[in-house]
C-alpha cells in the first residue's frame, strides 16, 4: 500500500463515526462495505469498476450475487 493509502481506511472509519454517511460519494460507502470482505487490499480501485460496470451504488448492491 502506498504512502498517499497509509491510514485511509482509519480515517474513513472516523468519518463514518463522526458524521455518518452525510458527505461520503458512493465509492466511499462501497469501499467501507468492501473493507470488511477484502482486509488487505486497496478496495478504491474495486469500488470505482464496480460503479462503473454497474452504474450506481444501488444497483451494486441489488446485483445478483454471481455478478
Amino acid at each position: 500500500m502506498s504512502q498517499v493509502h497509509t491510514g485511509h481506511r482509519e480515517r474513513l472509519r472516523k468519518r463514518l463515526e463522526h458524521d455518518g454517511l452525510d458527505g461520503f460519494q458512493p465509492h466511499e460507502i462501497l469501499e467501507l462495505i468492501l473493507f470488511y470482505s477484502i482486509p488487505r487490499s486497496d478496495t478504491n480501485p474495486i469500488a470505482h469498476r464496480l460503479l462503473a460496470h454497474f452504474g450506481s451504488l444501488s444497483a451494486v448492491l441489488e446485483a445478483p450475487r454471481g455478478e
